[in-house]
């Protein structure tokens, strides 16, 4: 089941950053030859891979962390 989508996050870019996002989205539409994304749905997308590594990593280190207190 998915979450439902209720808080928003605001982000100011420069022109420069909102045309490449948009050269982004528009690359990847025609490399795989589908309809663009949405700004927000690339920069949730792009949320969720950070937060997933970061998730992995964060684990890692918590383990790391409590092993080391163990053995001290």
């Amino acid at each position: 089941m998915s979450d439902k989508l209720t808080k928003k996050l605001q982000v100011l870019l420069t022109e420069g950053e909102v045309r490449e996002v948009n050269r982004v989205i528009l690359n990847e539409a025609l490399d795989n030859e589908i309809r663009p994304i949405s700004v927000s749905a690339f920069i949730r997308k792009l949320i969720k891979h950070e937060l997933s590594n970061r998730n992995v990593e964060q684990k890692s280190y918590i383990k790391q962390s409590i092993k080391n207190l163990k053995s001290k």
